[in-house]
């Protein structure tokens, strides 16, 4: 008669003993990281606003930790490709991802995206935020919003206003302009940023919302003008530029950018990258060159970047199913 196998017996003090060796592991960890090259996935096309500020915090997270912080940019789908990349990505802190609202709402979209920003993702800092411009051909006869709104009454659906896709913030800031004021506008969705410029430089669309350092250089050379930024209040560093809520009541919509990690990566190592991108930002040269750029840093703790993520989505859930929108 075989015997059976010894029976492991798992005392309160073994537990504990048990429970910190591991912990101490992952601590261990921790201590070394990074040892090796960290990857930041941009689910944008290289050159986008995105996409600088991500080389600017990489290069300074290279010279903090003398490991290569390096930026793949991994653009398509709205975002897609390079979102559900990094949900995919092994959670050991090796691989992040710096991201906009414009990819969580989309994500929020039926079969848009095979990602959630909550459950697939763990937070690691917000960064920053910034309000969008309501840009304009320098064709379009409309010199404030009460113009081009009454513009595109008079002739529904003759302005083009491009974004990089649908089901983006870029877009939903024209559907929500259009729902609030009453006028027609026709969407061109685009694959990228620089494309929506390039057309609108061109004069193959007539509008855009953009954030500034994007079309900074072309508005400073009268190629495209700004009516109006799009948060609720003016600009501090655009202060000439009303907001749009100041002819249409009610408009609001901004961006932000952020950074998060494959859910289950070690929280010593979401505590580091944290702790040093926050330092970064609180550089004076850095302050000074986002400030120049209207762009605000935010602080937030990691649990309270989670926390706003998760209100996030249930927020632009809710408009996606009252705007009616579409990946169409």
């Amino acid at each position: 008669m075989q015997s059976s196998p010894p029976r492991v017996k798992f005392t309160p003090a073994g537990c504990a003993v048990l429970f910190y060796a591991l912990i101490s592991a992952v601590n261990a960890g921790a201590a070394d990281y990074p040892a090796k090259p960290v990857r930041i996935i941009v689910p944008t096309i290289a050159g986008a606003g995105l996409d600088t500020l991500t080389r600017l915090l990489a290069q300074k997270l290279t010279e903090k930790s003398g490991k290569a912080f390096v930026v793949d940019n991994r653009a398509g789908a709205g975002g897609a490709i390079g979102m559900e990349l990094g949900a995919r990505a092994a959670p050991d802190g090796y691989t992040l991802v710096m991201f906009t609202l414009t990819h969580l709402a989309m994500s929020t979209l039926p079969g848009k995206q095979n990602v959630d920003i909550v459950k697939d993702f763990a937070p690691v800092t917000w960064v920053s935020s910034s309000p969008y411009l309501l840009n304009v051909h320098p064709s379009v006869p409309a010199k404030s919003v009460a113009e081009l709104v009454a513009l595109a009454k008079a002739k529904p659906n003759a302005i083009n206003f491009g974004s990089t896709g649908a089901g983006g913030t870029q877009h939903l800031a024209g559907v929500i302009l259009s729902n609030l004021s009453g006028a027609k506008f026709f969407h061109v969705p685009y694959k990228g940023g620089a494309q929506v410029v390039n057309d609108l430089l061109g004069g193959q669309i007539q509008m855009s919302f953009t954030v500034y350092p994007v079309t900074k250089p072309h508005l400073e050379a009268g190629r495209i003008r700004a009516l109006a930024v799009t948060t609720a209040k003016r600009s501090p560093a655009l202060p000439n530029l009303p907001a749009i809520a100041e002819s249409v009541p009610n408009y609001e919509i901004n961006t932000w950018y952020g950074i998060i990690a494959p859910a289950r990566t070690p929280p010593p190592v979401l505590d580091w990258l944290h702790r040093e991108v926050s330092a970064i930002l609180q550089q004076p040269a850095i302050k000074q060159a986002l400030a120049v750029d209207a762009t605000d840093i935010m602080t937030a703790s990691r649990d309270e970047f989670g926390k706003l993520l998760a209100r996030e989505v249930v927020k632009w859930r809710e408009i996606i199913r009252q705007t009616g929108v579409s990946t169409e």
